[in-house]
């Protein structure tokens, strides 16, 4: 444990010469590149896709190496990063469906069925509006709700408990209903006044006088 202390401050050491630096990183990437590649396989199934995960893990963490507050935890923040890259690709390689499938409660306070939203417009507002939720969240509504993973196999490529990313999705839910309502408030289009009606002339009936009595 000591021996990785002093590789990871070697590592970030900015006194240091940039090829000291680099060279110390490469100690790094030397201990930790086999077993990130078989945890990134083993989620990606993919050979190639893994590699790609592991090597931009790398260039990540080598930028935010400073950030490290503990060296002794490099072997856990570093596997955040391959995560983060694994969801990543797991976002581009598997294509949002055409339809955006949302539960009625997101948009009404009322449960119901599924509401299928298939306007390019609306999606993108959608989007924006999951991109807009906690770090946490946004995750495992994006896996979920866009690009089509179960709960089991979201709990499996994240390494979380079911229960937890069925909480997640469950605040998630209660965090977009608010702007969600106020979207399709705003995609719906106001309906057009209905014209005032035009006043119609009455003539004025003639007056005429009395007749006369007969006599």
């Amino acid at each position: 444990m000591s021996e990785l202390r002093e590789v990871v401050q070697a590592a970030r050491n900015g006194r240091a010469k940039k090829e000291s630096r680099q060279q110390a990183f490469a100690e790094l990437v030397s201990q930790f590149y086999e077993t990130a590649f078989r945890w990134a396989f083993s989620r990606l199934h993919d050979a190639d896709l893994a590699q790609d995960a592991v090597q931009e893990a790398f260039v990540v963490a080598y930028q935010k190496l400073p950030q490290l507050q503990e060296p002794e935890a490099f072997a856990g923040w570093f596997k955040q990063i391959v995560l983060s890259q694994i969801y990543r690709l797991l976002r581009d390689t598997r294509p949002l469906s055409q339809a955006v499938n949302l539960p009625q409660e997101m948009i009404a306070s009322e449960p119901g069925p599924a509401t299928v939203i298939e306007n390019d417009e609306l999606k993108e507002r959608v989007m924006t509006a999951v991109q807009a939720l906690p770090e946490k969240e946004q995750e495992v509504t994006q896996l979920f709700y866009l690009n089509g993973y179960s709960q089991k196999e979201i709990a499996r490529l994240l390494e979380l408990p079911l229960t937890t990313v069925k909480k997640r999705l469950q605040y998630a839910r209660r965090n977009l209903r608010g702007i969600l309502v106020s979207m399709m408030d705003a995609f719906v289009p106001e309906p057009e006044p209905t014209p005032a009606p035009v006043p119609i002339p009455v003539r004025a009936r003639p007056v005429y006088p009395p007749e006369p009595p007969e006599w």
